[in-house]
């Protein structure tokens, strides 16, 4: 840990960390004190997160280690039907959120596609199921999108074995890929050349991240992605769920990776050190300096009835003091 802190706030973080369960996760009310004397804008309570709150699980968030530096949270619309949020990022104020529905299994999960207002929390889109073609094959239905980025072309939502480009207002699919082994489009990020990094889930091995050439990908009439065509690639740890490029707390800029399972989230950055995160962390997304946003599926309804922690599913960090960040007592 670097920087200067009080001794009780040392004391303070003693006791967090000799109270962390195996899962990494606090229980809710004794800690709140303890959280604010570290620091940091937080701790956010259930009654601060904004939007409809869910009509399951308890009415209190599980904190975790680092939740001093968790800002504010917000529900997203749709909750208490079953949407399991999974890709999110957020352009211009506009949150865009891609998830599945959690009564559904296997192939039947497919990808429900909305656009709100970050600020109101109002739906501006929903698309559900989002269907379209891909080159001159049968039109299909997008199944559980994971990844999710905006640029000036529309938004690129990313499934297991396709790529979608969809229009910005509409959520329309415009143009569709099919993704070859060992491609596979679990998360998606974009860097700050504007590359599109796909990269794959692992839950034991590491696997990897490929970067494609965006202005070369839609020049191109192939509708097939494979591993020849990307510029670059690189390996990324087990358990990776989402990925962001960019500067965090004077770290980076680089590739910034969230590693998660339903009861843990871990935050490793381009300087190779892993931090403590929010359970069920995904996708991330950035609106201004050090103003991170993830999405946390272990909120969802899916996940509270197996009796995950509760968490906002939208989060906002300030990641200033990201350097100050405690490593994680659990791992996914």
């Amino acid at each position: 840990m670097t920087g200067v802190r009080s001794i009780a706030a040392l004391a303070a973080l003693a006791a967090l960390l000799a109270s962390v369960l195996v899962s990494g996760c606090l229980s809710a009310a004794p800690y709140e004190h303890q959280l604010r004397s570290l620091g940091g804008c937080g701790p956010v309570t259930y009654d601060d997160v904004r939007g409809a709150r869910p009509t399951y699980g308890p009415d209190r968030l599980t904190y975790f280690l680092n939740a001093q530096h968790m800002c504010a949270g917000r529900w997203v619309p749709g909750a208490d039907g079953w949407l399991v949020p999974q890709g999110m990022t957020i352009a211009n104020g506009v949150a865009y959120v891609a998830g599945f529905d959690g009564t559904q299994m296997g192939r039947h999960r497919l990808c429900t596609m909305q656009s709100m207002d970050l600020a109101s929390g109002d739906v501006m889109r929903t698309r559900y199921p989002v269907r379209g073609q891909v080159g001159p094959r049968q039109p299909t239905e997008c199944r559980h999108g994971g990844g999710v980025v905006a640029d000036e072309h529309g938004v690129w939502l990313a499934e297991t074995q396709r790529l979608w480009l969809l229009d910005r207002a509409t959520l329309e699919p415009l143009r569709g890929w099919a993704l070859t082994e060992p491609v596979r489009g679990s998360f998606a990020v974009l860097d700050d050349d504007g590359r599109l990094g796909l990269g794959r889930f692992r839950a034991e091995n590491p696997a990897r991240l490929w970067w494609y050439d965006v202005e070369a990908l839609l020049a191109s009439s192939s509708y097939v992605l494979d591993e020849d065509d990307a510029v670059d690639a690189v390996r990324i740890p087990p358990d990776t769920q989402g990925a962001l490029w960019g500067e965090l707390g004077g770290i980076g800029p680089g590739l910034w990776l969230a590693r998660s399972n339903t009861s843990c989230g871990v935050l490793v950055g381009p300087d190779g050190r892993s931090r403590a995160f929010v359970p069920g962390a995904e996708g991330m997304a950035l609106t201004g300096p050090d103003r991170l946003w993830v999405v946390s599926e272990s909120g969802s309804r899916l996940y509270q009835e197996k009796g995950r922690p509760m968490t906002p599913h939208l989060v906002r960090f300030d990641t200033s003091a990201i350097s100050e960040w405690v490593e994680p007592a659990c791992s996914p």
